[in-house]
């Protein structure tokens, strides 16, 4: 049988969201997806009613959508996968209420929930996060008491029982990890602790995800899931036969030592003074969505793309990520570096001092390739304007990589933590790639970045490429695509997002830029809308009518309509766009025209 969406729409450059009546029929057009395996599609991603199709750097809207045309599905058979029993102990802050919501004591509220057989439908915000649904799960209707149509009920309380549970009225601001939880006629378990809506009725020790296990989220979907009471504190050994007394790496240093997966490494640098944030980044690790894992990698990737060429590496080599400065090093090996990004000023200031120190001025040290020997100290100063600085070494740096990327995940925790005073830069090889100048302004036109398919690698530009003019402009012009829901929120919501200038608040970050200005018109019942996921750049309005953008550690899925997403070139320039800073949005489309 064929599955037609009841909508299409554009979700960015490269991506589009499908709609559909129902869970069901989004597992079965994503399972179909997913066994043509068609070349331009780099991600499919499911959630209650909608799902995402993210396509490769030539890929277009319109040849996705043909993907969905004609396509042949099969029923789905929610019964055939890995059966996982986790134990739990329903002491929960909500238990309670939601039993009195659902007309049961908290003890037959705890027989229902451990007599259900649940079903991992979709991942969700965070990694390792999965939606369980029962039988049928949640239908095209709204919420009732009826009870879903082939909804399947083990428990003795009610055959006609739903869990149809609101979500809290005021969110918590942190849930722990473990918590078990009900909402929306789903169950869940937060994999680790993060704000939340959800009502806890209990906990768990399973780990939920792990980057060291084959499969790092213990709930893929398909798996059943079935909870068993436990009296007192769940003890992680109870859970063994699972494989989730695994623990999950935190992240580590980056002076670790050598893994598996990584090159033959030597010392380069010792951080003598790491600045507001210095993070690992490189090309992300595109391709997890589906089990909540963000893309991740450089906010601004062109930056990333520059520095690395002009030290002679490949594009997404893995770089140090700086926020504004100041960032002081020490060579402990003859090493080249190379800064792009936000202009700032370097020093270098020889062990030899009769080599002669150097003071770059910002315009002389961007993407210019510096020379150094052991005892050699380089400061890179503040940023004289914009916000973050891309640091490349020659043979790029080395740290554990999680899921085929060494990107720090500020979100999920993923990659190395953060650099601090006295950690030690493991560098690799170098691959005898020719330093390519990084900018020359007798050239035209614009720098254009290649996605990676998957952790380092990947084309970018073969020459001297144009100098980019930064953020000389204030306000800074930020070009983005209308969709997937401008049309819900309205003409009047799009008029004033594109008719005004917003500032971006200090509480923003990589996770999001949370924007300050007159509030968009929001229409009643926007944000009421079911989980959709989401791409880096997504522009989503909150009931409060400011916009957030999601940088690249962004949740990979949200409650909230999404009135545009960023261009890729303009979520390099956001990146740059400091707090207090102004920025205006421009339709890219009718730019375009």
């Amino acid at each position: 049988m064929t599955a037609e969406p009841v909508t299409v729409r554009r979700a960015g450059e490269h991506a589009i969201l499908a709609e559909y009546p129902d869970t069901t029929t989004v597992l079965q057009v994503a399972a179909a997806l997913r066994g043509l395996a068609p070349p331009r599609l780099r991600e499919v991603v499911p959630a209650e009613r909608s799902l995402l199709l993210v396509g490769t750097p030539l890929s277009t809207p319109d040849e996705l959508a043909h993907l969905l045309t004609d396509l042949s599905v099969r029923p789905l058979d929610l019964t055939g996968g890995t059966e996982v029993v986790i134990p739990v102990v329903y002491a929960g802050e909500d238990l309670d209420d939601v039993a009195d919501l659902l007309g049961l004591s908290p003890t037959a509220l705890v027989d229902a929930h451990t007599a259900t057989m649940w079903t991992a439908a979709f991942g969700g915000f965070a990694p390792g996060f999965a939606y369980l649904i029962t039988g049928g799960g949640p239908t095209s209707g709204p919420p009732g008491r009826g009870g879903a149509a082939g909804t399947e009920r083990t428990d003795r309380a009610s055959e006609d029982l739903v869990w149809d549970v609101p979500r809290r009225s005021e969110p918590r601001t942190t849930v722990p990890a473990g918590s078990v939880a009900l909402a929306s006629r789903y169950s869940g378990i937060y994999p680790r602790p993060s704000p939340g809506g959800w009502q806890l009725i209990g906990h768990t020790d399973a780990v939920l995800f792990d980057p060291s296990r084959r499969e790092p989220a213990l709930l893929t979907p398909g798996t059943r899931v079935r909870f068993e009471a436990r009296r007192g504190r769940v003890s992680a050994s109870s859970v063994g036969r699972l494989a989730a007394t695994i623990r999950p790496r935190t992240g580590g240093s980056v002076r670790v030592p050598r893994q598996p997966d990584q090159p033959v490494s030597h010392a380069a640098f010792t951080i003598l003074a790491p600045g507001p944030l210095a993070l690992v980044q490189d090309g992300g690790r595109p391709g997890h969505a589906a089990i909540g894992v963000s893309r991740s990698g450089a906010f601004d990737r062109s930056a990333l793309v520059r520095a690395n060429r002009a030290v002679g590496n490949e594009p997404f080599t893995p770089a140090l990520e700086l926020l504004v400065g100041p960032m002081r090093l020490r060579a402990e090996a003859p090493t080249v570096v190379a800064v792009a990004g936000a202009p700032a000023p370097v020093t270098v200031t020889r062990r030899d001092t009769e080599t002669g120190h150097l003071e770059l001025s910002p315009e002389v040290a961007r993407g210019r390739a510096i020379a150094l020997d052991p005892g050699d100290q380089v400061e890179i100063r503040p940023v004289t304007r914009g916000l973050r600085v891309m640091l490349a070494v020659r043979g790029g740096v080395v740290a554990p990589r999680q899921l085929g990327s060494a990107s720090r995940d500020t979100l999920s925790a993923l990659g190395p933590e953060p650099l601090a005073t006295g950690d030690t830069v493991h560098v690799g090889p170098e691959h005898g790639l020719d330093a390519v100048p990084w900018c020359d302004a007798g050239v035209a036109g614009g720098l254009a970045v290649d996605e990676p398919d998957g952790d380092a690698g990947g084309a970018g530009p073969t020459g001297p490429q144009p100098c980019p003019t930064g953020l000389q402009q204030s306000p800074a012009e930020v070009p983005i695509l209308l969709g997937p829901r401008h049309t819900e929120l309205g003409q009047a919501a799009v008029a004033a997002l594109l008719g005004q200038e917003w500032t971006v608040r200090a509480d923003s970050d990589r996770i999001g830029v949370r924007l300050e200005g007159a509030p968009l018109p929001v229409p009643d019942g926007a944000g009421s809308q079911p989980s959709e996921p989401m791409v880096p750049g997504a522009i989503q309005v909150p009931p409060s009518g400011l916009p957030v953008v999601f940088g690249p550690d962004g949740p990979a899925t949200g409650g909230y309509p999404v009135i545009g997403v960023l261009t890729a070139s303009s979520l390099d320039l956001l990146a740059q766009v400091a707090p207090g800073s102004a920025l205006r949005f421009r339709d890219a489309a009718s730019q375009r025209e």
